[in-house]
C-alpha cells in the first residue's frame, strides 16, 4: 500500500513539474530571445503571456546618455530601460538594437546579477533576481555603437516589457512596447559654441585644422575605431606620410571639453 501511494505521489509530482506554466519559468529567467517586437525579431511577449499588446496601466521606455540622440561610431553609451505599473511588482524585458536589416552595436552587461545577453548576444533580458520592483523597475546596459566601417547612420532600439501581478502564472499580466528609440551618427564636422569654432580638412598630404580657440587634444582613428595617431594640441597641420590612403576620423577637444569628430579622406 505504501509503495503504491509513493508511486502515485511521484507520478503526480512529475506531471505537476512538466505542466507547470512555462510563463512562470520564462518570466523569472528572462526572455528566450527574439521577443522585442522589432522588424527583425517579428515577435513579442504576448505569444507566451496570453494578453494583448499595450493594453493596461503599465508602460516601458528607453533612455540613454547620448547627447542629442547622437552617437560617435565605436563609442560606448549607457542604455536604460524603465518599466512601470502603479500596482504591479514583477517586471521583465528584452532590448535590442537594429540598423536596417541587421542587428547593430555590441551590448555589454554591467549588472550580471540582474541582466544577461540573449539572442546570440544581440539582445539583453532580465534574470530572476532582476524582476522585482515597486511601481517601477529599471535596468541598464552598456552599448558600443557600430564602428566607422559598419555604421549606417541610424540605429533603432526596440524593447518589449512585461509587467506582472506576481501570481505565478500569466493571468492578468501586461505586455508593453515603447516608441522606437532612434539615434543617429554624429555628423558634425565642426563645433561652434561659446564663440569657438573648429574645422578640419585634408590637403597636400596633411590634415589641416582651423581653430579659433585652444585645442586640448587631437586624436586620429582608423575606420575600425583604433587610435593611429595622437598629436600635440598646438599643431595646426598634421603630416599623414605614415598613414595609408583611406578614411580616418579626427577628434578634437577644446578647453571647454567640447568635442568634434569628422571623417577625413587621405589620398
Amino acid at each position: 500500500m505504501k509503495k503504491t501511494l509513493l508511486f502515485t505521489v511521484s507520478i503526480l509530482l512529475g506531471l505537476l513539474f512538466l505542466t507547470y506554466p512555462e510563463i512562470t519559468k520564462g518570466k523569472e529567467n528572462g526572455s528566450p530571445g527574439g521577443k522585442t517586437n522589432s522588424p527583425i525579431d517579428g515577435s513579442n511577449c504576448t505569444g507566451c503571456h496570453n494578453t494583448s499588446l499595450n493594453n493596461g496601466q503599465g508602460s516601458v521606455m528607453i533612455s540613454s546618455n547620448m547627447q542629442n540622440l547622437e552617437y560617435v561610431p565605436g563609442e560606448t553609451y549607457t542604455i536604460t530601460v524603465t518599466a512601470s505599473h502603479p500596482s504591479f511588482t514583477t517586471y521583465g524585458f528584452e532590448l535590442t538594437a537594429e540598423n536596417g536589416a541587421s542587428k547593430a552595436g555590441i551590448f555589454t552587461i554591467v549588472n550580471s546579477s540582474q541582466t544577461k545577453l540573449v539572442n546570440g548576444g544581440n539582445a539583453v533580458t532580465h534574470k530572476m533576481s532582476g524582476t522585482l520592483g515597486s511601481a517601477t523597475k529599471t535596468w541598464t546596459v552598456d552599448w558600443t555603437a557600430p564602428g566607422f566601417a559598419s555604421s549606417l547612420g541610424t540605429v533603432n532600439f526596440y524593447v518589449c516589457a512585461l509587467t506582472g501581478n506576481g501570481d505565478g502564472d500569466n493571468s492578468g499580466d501586461e505586455v508593453h512596447t515603447a516608441n522606437i528609440y532612434s539615434v543617429t551618427e554624429q555628423q558634425s564636422t565642426a563645433i561652434e559654441e561659446k564663440e569657438q569654432f573648429f574645422s578640419v580638412f585634408y590637403s597636400d598630404g596633411r590634415i589641416n585644422i582651423d581653430a579659433t580657440n585652444t585645442i586640448e587634444l587631437i586624436t586620429i582613428y582608423n575606420i575600425n575605431g583604433q587610435i593611429v595617431k595622437s598629436v600635440n594640441p598646438n599643431t595646426k597641420t598634421i603630416s599623414t606620410a605614415e598613414l595609408s590612403n583611406g578614411i580616418y576620423i579626427v577628434e578634437l577637444s577644446d578647453v571647454f571639453n567640447n568635442k568634434s569628430t569628422t571623417k577625413v579622406k587621405i589620398y
